[in-house]
């Protein structure tokens, strides 16, 4: 992502035997995060984790959950 003349990379990398592994879904930087509104994708995304029923959703909550512990 170039950003004001500037590279920044939103990804992880893994070189192994001379080879370079690139994954990244979605990326965003923390300067557009706002934190209350992080802090209560959190809380919820705790609540629904412990509210899911059934495989998919516990998958699903997992994930979420993860994903908003990154964000905060």
């Amino acid at each position: 992502m170039v950003n004001g003349g500037s590279v920044e990379w939103f990804c992880k990398t893994r070189i192994v035997n001379n080879e370079i592994i690139i994954l990244g879904n979605d990326a965003e930087l923390g300067s557009d995060i706002d934190p209350e509104e992080a802090q209560q994708a959190l809380e919820i995304a705790e609540a629904n984790l412990s509210k899911a029923e059934g495989t998919k959703e516990l998958v699903e909550a997992k994930l979420a959950l993860k994903r908003a512990r990154i964000r905060v």
